[in-house]
């Protein structure tokens, strides 16, 4: 994957973290993901991803084989979420990362989820609806039903999964969502509820917002802003959680 012309982040939302300080900090990091703390390069290329180097991250990563697939897919979400503004060039980079995601042989599981998460995106880049006659929805939904099965405490996961059910039943309808493609409004709700009992970072409390502006409309505001609220007021630890908590104070001055 390219990253030569990627532009950085903001100077103000980076981090200058050292591996020694990534190491005390990593189990709150990934406290969502439950991501084991890594060794080597694989460290190094985290480290440059979490203060907020996205392009090296994503390069570095890119030679690790399939341990460094999560980065590069991480790296990519981050990049089209928060910097890049070009949206042909945020599609193209997305399908090319989840699609590396699907090649791989790996069993790990947050390969499986960042796979998901990229494709997500992806979909979300092109429509929902185009997605799902890519088929790709299916594909999402397995990816988060065995991640989850094998780490039923996997925060992220369970967000995603509120995201898949609450975005089917926005475009399609509860009545047609729910026979052709298993959505369901109260399965999403209980996803979301499990989500930030596990971990209310900021992240999770935006898509959370988001997830219930899909499922209830204008009747979910208030409830969505108390979300946008929350993870306005998270402390952030890395680069990427600094953009998502500006993200959500930026939603409440509109």
């Amino acid at each position: 994957m390219k990253t030569t012309h990627w532009d950085p982040i903001d100077p103000a939302f980076a981090k200058t973290y050292s591996k020694e300080q990534l190491t005390e900090i990593w189990s709150q990091l990934h406290a969502a993901d439950l991501a084991p703390l890594p060794e080597g390069q694989l460290l190094e290329a985290w480290l440059m991803f979490h203060n907020g180097a996205f392009a090296g991250a994503a390069e570095l990563a890119g030679t690790l084989g399939d341990i460094g697939l999560p980065v590069v897919m991480r790296s990519v979400v981050a990049y089209t979420d928060y910097v890049c503004e070009d949206e042909d060039e945020c599609v193209e980079l997305l399908e090319e990362a989840y699609q590396l995601g699907e090649s791989s042989d790996s069993e790990d599981v947050n390969n499986r989820f960042t796979t998901a998460l990229a494709m997500g995106r992806y979909s979300q880049s092109i429509s929902i609806t185009k997605a799902l006659t890519k088929g790709l929805g299916g594909k999402v939904k397995q990816l988060l039903t065995d991640v989850l099965a094998e780490q039923p405490d996997h925060a992220e996961a369970h967000l995603a999964m509120a995201m898949y059910h609450a975005e089917i039943i926005d475009k399609v309808g509860a009545t047609l969502g729910g026979l052709t493609y298993g959505a369901n409004a109260k399965t999403a709700a209980k996803h979301i509820d499990q989500a930030l009992e596990l971990e209310p970072n900021a992240i999770n409390l935006i898509e959370a917002g988001n997830a219930w502006l899909l499922l209830k409309g204008d009747k979910g505001m208030e409830r969505a802003t108390d979300y946008y609220q929350q993870a306005a007021q998270v402390q952030p630890l890395d680069a990427l959680q600094t953009l998502d908590v500006d993200f959500a104070q930026s939603q409440l001055e509109d």
